[in-house]
């Protein structure tokens, strides 16, 4: 805790510094929520059948993707894990974080959780609210489902960095991962749900999805938002987040193990 709130101390001190850059940031976060909208609009005016649902829900899906994906990255790419290590490998600065009394997964996850804290609360909201007010942007239709969805948001936070923090670890072996990094990219948005919906996907590729742990990031707190989820459906998408969460953690956590015991012989 104690480094979660002194990484979010510093997000705090740079957003005072960097005024300017902020305020930029908030205007992205509007303009896209916009963009996206805008998109949707023309598309269901082409054929209002095209997706299934209403319009006003579409619009809602598609806005939420684009702030969820703005708190999950909220200063860019740079900040993402995988990004973080592979620069800290190359330029040999990675012994610096080894030095750390903290290992570096829970460096990360307080370095990133509170990024994304900051920027849900400074960004996005205001975005959020303009959204609601002027946009057409959809409340919860039930506290339960808006209490779910913030749930269901942190839920997605773990399981994103889980995933990122494992690729990262690959920089060890391979130091250079830009290639693969953006083939990840590129799987976990078209998977996601982030861009597409993935009911939208044909029945084989849904099932395929089914299995993976990439629509718990934001498929999952998106039509809990919407109120597409039932009482039945949010129960078992939040004990299927919390499953994904735990596993990718543990996951991440052995293969850190590994490689910083590989380290300490190599540096022995």
């Amino acid at each position: 805790m104690k480094i979660f709130l002194a990484s979010l101390r510093m997000e705090k001190r740079s957003t005072g510094i960097y005024r300017v850059d902020f305020l930029l940031k908030v205007m992205y976060s509007i303009i896209a929520m916009y963009g996206v909208r805008s998109l949707w609009a023309a598309l269901y005016a082409q054929d209002p059948s095209i997706v299934g649902r209403p319009l006003s829900s579409m619009i809602t899906y598609a806005m939420l993707a684009v702030a969820l994906d703005i708190i999950f990255y909220p200063s860019a790419m740079s900040t993402a894990p995988q990004n973080y290590i592979s620069q800290q490998v190359r330029s040999g600065r990675i012994d610096t974080d080894l030095l750390r009394p903290v290992d570096l997964q829970r460096q990360l996850l307080a370095r990133n959780g509170s990024a994304a804290l900051f920027g849900a609360l400074w960004l996005v909201m205001p975005a959020w609210a303009l959204g609601v007010l002027l946009m057409g942007l959809e409340l919860p239709p039930t506290l339960l489902h808006g209490t779910a969805f913030l749930v269901s948001g942190v839920l997605s936070f773990l399981i994103l960095f889980s995933l990122n923090f494992m690729l990262g670890m690959v920089c060890f072996a391979t130091t250079e991962i830009r290639q693969i990094t953006m083939a990840y990219s590129g799987i976990l948005t078209i998977l996601s749900g982030k861009l597409i919906p993935n009911w939208l996907y044909p029945e084989w590729m849904q099932a395929v999805i089914e299995i993976l742990p990439f629509r718990c990031v934001f498929e999952t707190p998106l039509n809990i938002y919407t109120g597409a989820a039932s009482r039945v459906d949010i129960i078992y998408s939040l004990l299927l987040q919390a499953a994904w969460a735990a596993v990718l953690f543990l996951l991440g956590k052995i293969m850190w193990l590994g490689v910083h015991k590989h380290l300490a012989v190599q540096g022995g």
